[in-house]
């Protein structure tokens, strides 16, 4: 080997290590008239779409050359994750594409049915270094109907959570920094969409609500509190708000409660105190828990502060667990708010469903809470008025043990969608679930019914409702519009058989009355708390599912396909072509084996550099044979039929054309569920347990 030869290797192993990353863009190696929406799931991954023909096709870019590509829906991380996996076989030295299920944190299996077709499959290198993109585009239904439960819908104008992950080698962990998830809208309101590109956004202020400088004490349990003032000079919408973590190991989660009136609440502001037991505001207005990121308010309604509503002052808690009684842990966490006088149509309010009556025995597989009732009597004054109000999201929260819940919604003695749901409850991914499009107005005299579902594996003694972290919670903070500041908790106390349908400043006043029994009854008479029927009947739902598109054919779990390959059927290269590849890559075979033989000789010191380069000249005849493939199929050129105009870039765009939305089958019994003696008896029931627990606020 001349001594040429031996510079050039080494300056190739340099360039291997030295070369930057290129951040991942949207419509870079992907056209937007093939795929008119696109979002940036992260800096390194790309995610556009097309919606045709009841089927939606993802088109992934991702940044550097990888062996596998899976991107799908779940309800945070793996937690229901129904996932479209591309995969490269290299022994056939071609790509798959499968359909993937996961419940929990494990690896994925392959789905009974498969529904994911591959499109289109590219690696490529930019600028002749080793860092290139992978391109994958895959294939399915927006509706399955997968009998076995294993598939998620591409629901019509619902935000849902979109996982990835990509790795090298074989489908398998793909370590801590390879995956991802967001928030994204596939089937937008088109004529919602259309509106919203017309209005520009307004310049936002930011205000940070955080905790000042706060050592966390030892104790198992912690909530602490601080009073802080907003701004009161205007009224004020919050366009959009996500969280500070200052010490994530030790805290829990925090909310944000708004203070009623132009008094200040009586502690000193900007002074933290022990909260624990007795909160001085109590009307929730916003709220993090692991598993929530950003949150963005919808075009139409935003909450609001200062002048000219009854929101000066909201105090921030947050609950600090710190189990291992660490000591010298400081934290200064809150929220960071984007804010604005350009007002939008309503104002957006919090009103709390859920139980108290919690009692979990220990050791049982699962336990599930009386269904608590929210009654027609309190909707009828939450949605006073001939449109009603509009559900935006559901904020399902439990604690360690939860590992379901639901809020179902009936009219008429007909049960429509539920608001959401959490069918895989984790601690850890708790984001806000928004409410399909179905379900999503509240009319007068509807009724909501709540249900959580826990285990007690693992514990010695009954598990009840309480603010520490062993304790348990049960409530879902729905958010609204227009909001309605008379009704912040619309609650059944079972014991009672009213329910609470006041302000948080209301109950807390019926709880400290001197005469408790007096206060219930004036509540009764004037409607903050109403009855709940002793005899309730509806018709469970059961949707009926269509699927959108048709099966893919017989072992296509994936369609089979080379890399720069488009699904276009063009089998021109035939057996000649195959076979010239081949031949090709033998004759590299030996002169990378010459070339690692010379080395060798050279010196028996660089076994290390040796095998570094040898793997270096195979990666890069590899990726010069990909890119040859993707100059002549490039996935530019894939015929996939454009749909209207919409905002390039955003995850809003309009998808016409797509195929009619039916939510799966949930597994509701067909038999009627209905109220006998103050409770309610269904397949889906549990045995009545108590009322309302005492102490404090809301907590969680």
């Amino acid at each position: 080997m001349s001594i040429h030869t031996t510079v050039w290797l080494v300056a190739l192993t340099a360039i291997f290590f030295s070369s930057s990353c290129i951040s991942s863009q949207c419509f870079t190696n992907f056209s937007p008239a093939d795929y008119p929406s696109c979002i940036l799931l992260s800096p390194n991954v790309s995610m556009h779409w097309v919606v045709q023909n009841g089927t939606i096709t993802w088109a992934i870019d991702v940044d550097g050359v990888w062996d596998w590509v899976g991107v799908g829906i779940s309800e945070g991380g793996m937690l229901g994750a129904d996932l479209a996996v591309a995969l490269h076989d290299f022994d056939a030295h071609r790509w798959t594409a499968a359909d993937y299920w996961s419940a929990d944190f494990v690896t994925p299996q392959l789905d009974s049915q498969q529904d994911v077709s591959l499109v289109s499959i590219s690696r490529q290198m930019h600028n002749n270094n080793f860092h290139g993109s992978t391109l994958v585009a895959m294939r399915r239904p927006l509706v399955t109907c997968d009998s076995a439960g294993q598939d998620r819908p591409v629901l019509n104008d619902t935000r849902q959570t979109v996982v990835f992950a990509y790795g090298i080698g074989s489908f398998s962990y793909h370590g801590p920094t390879n995956r991802g998830q967001a928030e994204v809208t596939f089937l937008p309101n088109n004529s919602f969409s259309a509106s919203a590109a017309n209005v520009s956004q307004p310049a936002l202020q930011t205000l940070d609500i955080r905790m000042p400088p706060f050592t966390v004490p030892t104790d198992p349990t912690t909530y602490q509190c601080v009073n802080l003032p907003v701004p009161a000079d205007a009224k004020y919408h919050i366009y959009s708000y996500e969280p500070i973590i200052d010490n994530g190991p030790l805290v829990h989660h925090f909310l944000a409660y708004a203070c009623r009136g132009s008094s200040p609440p009586p502690t000193q502001l900007n002074q933290s105190y022990n909260c624990l037991r007795d909160m001085e505001c109590e009307d929730f207005y916003m709220g993090w828990a692991p598993g929530m990121y950003k949150y963005e308010a919808p075009a139409e309604a935003a909450l609001a502060f200062g002048n000219g509503t009854s929101t000066r002052y909201l105090v921030l808690q947050i609950h600090y667990t710190n189990l291992e009684g660490v000591a010298g842990q400081n934290d200064s966490s809150g929220f960071r708010l984007y804010y604005s006088s350009t007002l939008k149509h309503y104002d957006m309010g919090v009103v709390t469903l859920g139980s108290y009556g919690i009692e979990v025995p220990p050791g049982v597989s699962s336990w599930s809470t009386q269904p608590n009732m929210c009654p027609p009597g309190c909707t009828a004054q939450l949605a006073a008025g001939s449109g009603g109000v509009v559900l935006v999201d559901s904020f399902y929260h439990m604690h360690q043990l939860g590992r379901s819940m639901v809020t179902r919604h009936v009219r008429d003695g007909v049960e429509l969608q539920p608001l959401g749901s959490r069918d895989f409850f984790a601690f850890d991914y708790q984001s806000p679930v928004n409410i399909p499009t179905g379900t999503r107005q509240l009319l007068p005299n509807d009724t909501l019914i709540t249900t959580c579902t826990y285990t007690g594996v693992g514990r010695t003694s009954t598990t009840r409702f309480g603010l520490a972290s062993y304790e348990e919670m049960c409530f879902n903070f729905v958010t609204y519009y227009p909001y309605n500041p008379n009704i912040t908790e619309c609650v059944e106390a079972t014991e009672k058989g009213v329910a609470t349908c006041a302000s948080s400043e209301v109950l807390e006043q019926i709880e400290r009355a001197d005469d408790t029994q007096a206060a219930v009854q004036a509540a009764v008479q004037s409607g903050q708390m109403v009855p709940v029927p002793a005899k309730f009947t509806f018709r469970p739902y059961q949707p009926t599912c269509v699927r959108s598109a048709p099966k893919p054919a017989s072992g296509s779990s994936g369609s089979s396909l080379s890399d720069g390959d488009v699904d276009d059927d063009d089998d021109e290269d035939g057996d000649a072509k195959e076979e010239e590849e081949e031949e090709e890559e033998r004759r590299h075979k030996r002169n990378v084996g010459g070339a690692v033989a010379a080395i060798l000789l050279v010196t028996a010191a660089g076994a290390v550099a040796i095998f570094i380069v040898y793997r270096t000249m195979k990666k890069k005849k590899q990726l010069e044979e990909e890119q040859h493939l993707f100059e002549k199929y490039n996935p530019n050129s894939i015929l996939v039929p454009v749909l209207g105009a919409g905002v390039v870039g955003s995850s809003s765009d309009p998808a016409n054309g797509g195929g009619k939305v039916f939510g799966k089958d949930n597994g509701y019994s067909d038999t009627d569920t209905y109220y006998v003696d103050k409770k309610i008896s269904s397949t889906t029931s549990s045995e009545l347990v108590a009322g309302r627990g005492g102490g404090g606020g809301v907590g969680m």
